[in-house]
């Protein structure tokens, strides 16, 4: 009888032990992760200066408008770790001109620019983050002088920006960013200052 119970109690033992072992190998197999992926959206609009004096030629008597409207578009993937990175898009003229010629026949010209910009990001302190990315400025001549014209080109260029943001809710914040958008056919791009808007539209 008492050896009954031993081998009872030797077997209830290993199942003790069995069932401990496999939680614990459960447990161990799950890949532990304490920061989660994000993807942001940041909405941004206000005004960009042009510092050349590229333009039109001077018997035109061109009216430099050296400050002009910028709005972009940026996709950021936040992973865990700092370094982040994404796409911006958006619409900005660099530049634009009032003419008179010698019988006083008036124009305008514009150079118009879509960028298309591999960005990447990391966060210096708290609600302050840098951005900076190579790409493609798409950019479009527009011409209202004895007629309309327009011409298109494709120019390489960068993007370098600073910005800080303060949230509003768990999703979204507010802020404003500093930047430099340059494109190699403007010569020194067109710096500015936007208003900007964030919102985490997903997480997982």
């Amino acid at each position: 009888m008492q050896k009954n119970k031993r081998v009872v109690l030797y077997f209830v033992m290993f199942l003790t032990c069995f069932k401990a072992i496999g939680q614990e190998e459960e447990l161990t197999s799950r890949p532990v992760r304490d920061k989660k992926y994000t993807l942001i959206l940041y909405l941004s609009g206000g005004y960009g200066y042009f510092p050349s004096n590229k333009g039109a030629p001077a018997f035109l008597k061109p009216e430099l408008t050296r400050t002009n409207p910028v709005t972009t578009a940026r996709i950021m993937w936040h992973p865990d770790h700092r370094l982040k990175v994404g796409f911006e898009s958006g619409f900005m003229t660099f530049y634009s001109y009032k003419l008179t010629d010698a019988d006083g026949k008036k124009g305008e010209v514009s150079v118009d620019a879509i960028p298309l910009l591999l960005e990447f990001s990391v966060s210096v302190k708290k609600h302050f983050n840098v951005f900076a990315g190579p790409g493609f400025y798409i950019l479009k001549t527009n011409l209202d002088y004895a007629g309309k014209t327009t011409s298109q080109k494709v120019s390489t260029g960068w993007m370098a920006a600073a910005a800080y943001t303060t949230p509003v809710t768990k999703s979204i914040a507010l802020g404003a960013e500093a930047k430099w958008l340059y494109a190699a056919e403007t010569i020194r791009g067109s710096f500015g200052l936007q208003v900007q808007a964030s919102w985490r539209f997903l997480k997982w």
